[in-house]
């Protein structure tokens, strides 16, 4: 991003042109792309119709021999062609919904989080024996009634995954729910993200999801870790390693208690990772509570070049955002570390705490109104933070 702090039309119309220019260049039907970083998640790659669901998936723990990882990403990259789209398998079944959480607390040090606190590092994601995760790293141990395709499992309808180490992507089509419990996630090359909903609910939880491999999927990858436009609900992840941590299409989402750090920052200007904690994309009644949101570095909120915003809410005329929550967070690293978009009505932002701003230009950026609560928002001095 350039040294002024770009509105939020001004910064969809940039995008759209660059994702344009992107997919010109590289021969690809705009439609079928989900690349640069801020721009509105497509639907990722066009899926064919789906055969009719039959059976419930659920996948529990076997002894395994205990994962490896891959390097850590670079600042370079290398274009490899997106996956060919093939059709689905389905499966049936059920899932509950979240409760809601209490007012926020001081989380403990060690231990698992307790309920309506913020976690510290190391209290959420995956904290069982990795050993004991069912790998899942090619055809041979797709789970039945999944597919393994080039490095990505692709499903749609009802399916639970508990226990899994999937060494690939994820990527969900259909109007079903995936279910996902006490596994890892390490997204690669060969899917545009760790975890890609297209459509339908992702509920996932204690989960850990994250980016090891030292290729990209394209050579402007900017997309989130959890990415696309269907609903989530994510609850107690670990996130890392990605450009984004979650980005994300509809409202009528909720995320909660999940630690989101360590953001791919890669690239000079203007070929750079644009990055946020959340990116949101409008919608009605999004809960984004009790998470501990830093993508900092170096002791600065913004290095100059690559970090946007903790959260920040994109809506637009044919999605304006509703009723959104921003409840109990640790909030850090941004030019701006909460950024506010119209049009909004009835958001609430209360009980959050905001980390330094150095290098940025504050703690928050509301671009018109539509905040109806606003209270109790502490900087890192210990200072209220007056409403925008």
């Amino acid at each position: 991003m350039s040294a002024r702090l770009s509105s939020s039309a001004e910064l969809r119309k940039s995008h759209a042109t660059r994702a344009r220019r992107i997919a010109v260049a590289a021969g690809v039907a705009v439609g079928a792309i989900v690349l640069t970083a801020g721009c509105k998640p497509m639907a990722g790659k066009p899926a064919p119709d789906l055969p009719t669901p039959s059976t419930t998936i659920t996948i529990d723990p076997v002894p395994s021999t205990a994962p490896t990882t891959t390097a850590a990403p670079t600042t370079t990259s290398s274009s490899t062609a997106a996956p060919t789209t093939t059709v689905q398998p389905t499966a049936t079944g059920t899932v509950s919904s979240p409760k809601p959480q209490p007012v926020p607390q001081p989380a403990p040090p060690g231990g698992a989080v307790a309920a309506g606190t913020v976690p510290q590092p190391g209290q959420v994601g995956f904290r069982g024996d990795a050993t004991k995760l069912k790998i899942v790293d090619g055809p041979g141990n797709a789970p039945a009634g999944t597919r393994w395709n080039t490095g990505a499992l692709r499903f749609s309808g009802n399916v639970t995954l508990d226990g899994v180490h999937v060494k690939g992507g994820i990527e969900y089509n259909g109007g079903g729910t995936l279910t996902i419990r006490n596994s890892i996630i390490e997204g690669n090359h060969f899917s545009w993200a760790p975890l890609l909903g297209n459509s339908g609910h992702i509920d996932v939880r204690d989960t850990t999801i994250t980016y090891k491999d030292s290729q990209w999927p394209g050579p402007q990858w900017g997309n989130g870790a959890i990415h696309g436009d269907a609903t989530v609900t994510v609850i107690r992840c670990d996130i890392s390693g990605t450009p984004d941590g979650i980005q994300n299409g509809p409202g009528n989402s909720t995320i909660e208690q999940n630690y989101i750090h360590g953001m791919l920052r890669a690239g000079a200007y203007p070929n750079n990772t644009h990055n946020d904690g959340i990116q949101n994309y409008g919608g009605a009644n999004l809960s984004i509570k009790y998470n501990r949101i830093d993508i900092s570095a170096d002791g600065k909120a913004y290095d100059g070049t690559h970090q946007n915003a903790a959260v920040f809410i994109m809506p637009d005329g044919s999605s304006p955002s509703k009723n959104l929550q921003v409840v109990g967070n640790y909030l850090a690293g941004g030019g701006y570390i909460l950024r506010l978009g119209s049009p909004m009505s009835g958001t609430i932002v209360t009980g959050n705490r905001f980390g330094t701003t150095a290098g940025g230009w504050g703690e928050v950026l509301l671009d018109n109104g539509g905040i109806s609560q606003w209270a109790n928002n502490v900087s890192a001095s210990g200072a209220q933070v007056p409403q925008p």
